[in-house]
């Protein structure tokens, strides 16, 4: 996984290339770096799930309210 720091921002790359995610206090987006939203395989899936397991860990560790409350 590849972070990027953005004053107040944290964008999440997955290394498997095929999904980013954008979080900041209250804001979660998923954006899809190829096709849309749906894939024909269940790895595609399996990648997202594990960027959100990394991508929370290190937002929660770096003071981004998860939550959004």
């Amino acid at each position: 996984m590849e972070v990027i720091i953005s004053p107040g921002v944290f964008t999440y790359v997955a290394s498997t290339g095929d999904w980013r995610l954008v979080v900041a206090d209250g804001r979660f987006e998923i954006q899809p770096q190829v096709g849309g939203l749906e894939y024909a395989s269940g790895f595609n899936l399996d990648n997202l799930a594990s960027l959100i397991v990394a991508a929370k860990t290190h937002a929660i560790a770096n003071g981004i309210n998860w939550s959004g409350n």
